[in-house]
């Protein structure tokens, strides 16, 4: 799992000093830009990873601040070198800088300025360089809305290619020093990071990856006192520069494998904080908050406490007759229903809402806008609720022992019944209340309330997948079977349904009757609008077993208990992550042709780990006139090391193999 770890700086000096040592051993890399090696260009494959389509040579990162008055800004100067090994590595040659733009705001954006790139080739032994050109870089908007992304598109790019490039971002978000991770999606030879801090600022400094990783990290904080001069209020003051230089070498390639959110939050990286700055002839001021201290920044914040007394729908919700009924349950329900008739999901998560005016204007928002107004509803209904924070599966945990808003993504709803709490988030349409979207679904959150005394709560259970599968039916003697299907879904189970019926890609969306072997006759499904009764699909269908001699073979499950597909890799390069926690059922019972017999049952199976935590069985059984099996899967842990993998393996493929054995039915005599 993620590992963080923070350093003294006696512990960094002590750690480093020896991490050296072992550096130093290593083949030292071609640091002069323009002029890729003989060596490099003639490169087939990289020999630590010999299936490898392309790899990192070398990258640097220089991170330094600079100041002119009272304006203080931090520069990253990349470079980087890559390998095209195979036509399948041409896609690495597309190189993506992120870099924030904040609509633009003065003093809170990023610039990307000095971008160069060439393409080298040997071409009949002589060396052609391609340069990188204007109408080669393509800008467009990243995901995150605060962002950009520029794309460089390297040219005449093909195996055997050397790609060169360089740039700069100029940030003037100078207090958040960008995190710099060593891995991505090829291997990387080499790669150094170095950076220098002026003494105004404190900081501390955080590795983090995936201890399992066969990664090699070295760091070493050196003698070189960088120099830095700021001129305000006619006068010049000096400050000296803390550098550290991080170095990675034989870095192996993140790998994205299924039952994974993100490789990325398990890359080896580098996070510096900034958590005080003492400038010259300005107030000190202090960033290393307390969690108690980040509970009143946020309580206080425009865009998150702010909004958390603001209900525009009072009138409606006492139109309604929200305010005057009597049991909470349906209280909940109906103001949830009401603020869905009003504001729509806009498709993004955030931390912040935005001023609640805007939100009812343009009718819909992020998760948080329709958290806070939900939080603001419930509160004139006299239900106690309040928002928590939560750093997504895709990024960071966030640590109890390191307090920073840098791990904190998103928000929650946490409803306080006394005894229990439910959740709610505004991203969940197809659901009533205690199902998460599955990034939510992690160990620690941290609810934001005045005088909280327990504000850490767990949301790993607050989106379990409970499904039931019941076939029963009827085989011919010629070994035709005709069944129905009546599938039960709730919780997650049916919040995932609900949305693949409303998408309607399959004729069928039940994934466990989409065989070649199975021809679906009739598909209905129920519970589909009302988002607090469980979904019900009945399905009949039918298949065609095998029949010869008077013997007809039943596969003793008609449907899988699990996907095999999931496990089919022999190694596992990250933990398993299962999307939620599961709880499946399976019961067939099928009429035998009058005049056959059961003439052979397959025998029971359990499987499962050492802790119970994933465990699955099949028991058949049959009768004078039937055959019956009943199989349960249960996944009660989201998360499993990846040393788990090869053992979870074993018990699918065992279980995978033993469905298959039949019941052997034969004509009587």
């Amino acid at each position: 799992m993620r590992k963080s770890i923070t350093f003294t700086l006696l512990l960094v000096t002590l750690f480093f000093a020896s991490s050296n040592i072992m550096a130093q051993a290593l083949a030292e890399p071609n640091l002069k830009w323009g002029q890729p090696t003989q060596q490099e260009l003639d490169m087939t494959n990289y020999d630590p990873d010999p299936n490898a389509d392309a790899v990192v040579l070398c990258k640097t990162t220089d991170v330094h601040y600079v100041n002119t008055k009272d304006v203080i800004q931090v520069l990253y100067e990349v470079k980087g070198r890559i390998k095209i090994l195979k036509p399948e590595g041409i896609n690495h040659a597309n190189v993506d800088i992120y870099y924030t733009v904040n609509d633009g705001v003065e003093g809170n954006r990023e610039e990307v300025s000095h971008v160069k790139g060439a393409t080298f080739n040997l071409v009949n032994g002589r060396l052609e360089r391609s340069e990188l050109t204007s109408d080669m870089i393509n800008t467009m908007k990243a995901p995150n809305p605060k962002e950009k992304v520029m794309t460089l598109l390297f040219p005449d790019v093909k195996a055997g290619s050397v790609i060169e490039y360089e740039y700069t971002i100029t940030s003037d978000l100078y207090l958040e020093v960008k995190d710099w991770v060593a891995q991505c999606e090829m291997p990387v030879a080499y790669t150094k990071y170095d950076v220098t801090i002026p003494e105004w600022f404190g900081f501390y400094i955080q590795m983090i990856g995936n201890e399992y990783n066969t990664s090699r990290i070295t760091q070493e904080r050196t003698n070189k006192r960088s120099l830095y001069i700021m001129e305000t209020a006619g006068s010049e003051y000096e400050s000296l520069g803390v550098n550290f230089v991080f170095e990675g070498r034989k870095l192996t390639p993140l790998k994205d494998e299924p039952l994974i959110f993100s490789p990325q939050a398990y890359a080896q990286r580098v996070i510096i904080d900034i958590n005080n700055e003492s400038l010259p002839r300005h107030t000190k001021n202090t960033y290393s908050m307390t969690w108690d201290e980040i509970d009143q920044h946020l309580l206080k914040h425009n865009n998150f406490g702010k909004l958390l007394k603001n209900n525009p729908f009072k009138k409606e919700m006492k139109k309604a007759g929200i305010l005057q009924m009597k049991n909470d349950d349906e209280k909940i329900m109906a103001t949830i229903k009401l603020l869905r008739q009003h504001v729509k999901w806009n498709g993004n998560y955030s931390l912040y809402g935005s001023p609640t005016n805007q939100v009812i204007k343009r009718g819909n928002g992020n998760n948080s806008d329709i958290n806070f107004l939900l939080i603001a509803m419930l509160d004139d209904a006299d239900i106690k609720a309040y928002p928590a924070v939560i750093s997504t599966r895709d990024c960071d945990i966030i640590d109890e022992n390191h307090p920073t808003m840098k791990t904190i993504s998103s928000s929650i709803v946490v409803i306080d019944r006394g005894d229990k709490f439910q959740v709610f988030d505004g991203s969940v349409e197809n659901a009533a209340i205690d199902i998460l979207p599955t990034q939510f679904l992690v160990s620690k959150a941290r609810v934001i309330k005045k005088g909280n005394n327990n504000p850490w709560i767990n949301l790993e259970d607050k989106g379990l997948y409970r499904a039931s599968y019941r076939i029963t039916g009827d085989i011919d003697q010629n070994g035709k079977l005709t069944a129905t299907c009546v599938s039960t879904y709730r919780d997650k189970a049916a919040e995932q349904m609900r949305e693949a019926i409303k998408k309607r890609v399959d004729e069928c969306p039940n994934k466990k009757l989409q065989s070649s072997q199975i021809t679906i006759n009739d598909y209905k499904s129920q519970g589909i609008d009302d988002i607090e009764m469980p979904v019900t699909e009945i399905i009949n269908f039918s298949s065609q077993l095998n029949c010869d001699n008077g013997v007809i073979t039943l596969p003793q499950l008609i449907v899988p208990l699990i996907d095999q597909g999931l496990f089919k890799n022999d190694t596992r390069y990250n933990p398993i992550e299962f999307p939620t926690k599961v709880d499946e059922t399976i019961e067939i019972s099928l009429t035998i042709p009058e005049g056959w017999e059961v003439a052979d049952v397959p025998a029971p199976i359990s499987q499962n780990t050492s802790d119970k935590t994933f465990a699955m069985t099949i028991t058949p059984s049959s009768t004078a006139s039937n055959v019956k099996v009943s199989a349960h899967l249960l996944i009660n842990r989201l998360i499993f090391n990846k040393r788990d993998y090869n053992g979870i393996k074993i018990l699918v493929d065992r279980i995978a193999k033993h469905s298959k054995a039949p019941f052997i039915i034969k004509k009587k005599n």
